[in-house]
């Protein structure tokens, strides 16, 4: 009996150091780092005994692997595609729309509202000449892509695309 333990115990370590080892190298959900750990060849028991441990030393947090996820894509992706992104990711719903509600409060809609308006300027899009039809277009492209319909209506009712000014 003490050879399976001492076997069980040593499995804990490999598994522990096959994820530091993966943790040193980027940040991982807890979903994603159980899969790959999994992947490997650890038994379930003692993925899961790990993913503990690690979460109780913080080296493995989801809501701050959500925080930076969404600090470096705020300036390039809607809102909507990086909630979805970090649910793929394996963040739970709840702490995905937390993490977005927050920043959102921080920063404003400035941010996505820019992002709209260089979309349209990328595509030729002018919607001071654009007819019905166009702008119809172009926001259906646009809530596509996951943007909100008040980034969109601000972006169409700014004066000029080039400008860094828009009415809300």
């Amino acid at each position: 009996m003490a050879e399976a333990d001492k076997d069980v115990e040593q499995r804990r370590k490999e598994c522990l150091r096959k994820s530091g080892v993966l943790l040193s190298q980027r940040d991982y959900t807890c979903t994603r780092l159980r899969d790959k750990l999994l992947a490997g060849g650890f038994e379930e028991e003692i993925v899961d005994v790990t993913l503990e441990s690690l979460k109780e030393a913080r080296y493995l947090d989801d809501e701050r692997y959500a925080r930076n996820y969404v600090q470096a894509h705020w300036e390039d992706r809607s809102r909507t595609r990086i909630r979805v992104d970090l649910e793929n990711r394996g963040v739970p719903s709840e702490i995905a729309a937390r993490v977005l509600s927050e920043e959102n409060e921080e920063r404003g809609n400035s941010a996505e509202i820019m992002q709209v308006r260089r979309l349209m300027r990328k595509r030729g899009f002018d919607p001071q000449s654009a007819s019905w039809e166009e702008k119809g277009k172009m926001q259906a492209y646009l809530y596509r892509k996951g943007y909100s319909a008040s980034s969109v209506r601000a972006a169409m009712n700014s004066e000029s695309l080039d400008s860094e000014e828009f009415s809300v």
